[in-house]
């Protein structure tokens, strides 16, 4: 448990990093995929609530103190593990393949969309008027980083769901 737990956290903050370094560069109209919240998700699934908001922490922690949001981050990211929580699927369950596929996917949409609303609230990097930049950085964001669950999913995350 303990070492499973440590290489979930390695993970956690190498993909902090690839997100600050890599993927924040490929941002369209300053919007980009959200590559932890997608792992935040992925974990919350898989190991339940508790384990979503811890994830989260750290990963709030890990990317505000990269990005220079350290407060609004792990606020964030802990809001995503604490709402993808909601959608475990647990190691008993007699879920179908669908089924877990659906309760993924919703996940990632609603902690997508939540967590990136609170941090919308508190940053208005463009400087637009505040209906507009919920509306534009919430959506925008929330659909490249849905997209990329899905293409997360299919390539990694469906063996080890489906067969939990």
């Amino acid at each position: 448990m303990l070492r499973n737990t440590v290489t979930h956290i390695v993970l956690l903050i190498a993909l902090c990093f690839v997100q600050q370094y890599v993927v924040s560069r490929l941002a369209i109209f300053g919007a980009f995929p959200d590559i932890v919240t997608i792992y935040i998700v992925f974990a919350a699934v898989r190991h339940g609530q508790k384990q979503g908001t811890t994830y989260g922490f750290i990963a709030g922690l890990a990317t505000g103190t990269l990005g220079g949001n350290l407060g609004i981050e792990t606020l964030s990211k802990t809001i995503e593990g604490f709402v993808a929580g909601y959608f475990d699927i647990p190691e008993d369950s007699h879920a179908s393949a669908l089924q877990k596929k659906r309760r993924y996917y919703k996940a990632a949409f609603l902690a997508s969309i939540t967590g990136r609303t609170v941090y919308a609230l508190m940053v208005n990097v463009l400087s637009l008027p505040i209906p507009w930049h919920i509306i534009y950085s919430v959506g925008l964001a929330t659909l490249f980083t849905f997209i990329a669950a899905v293409l997360a999913y299919q390539l990694f995350f469906k063996k080890i769901l489906v067969n939990n």
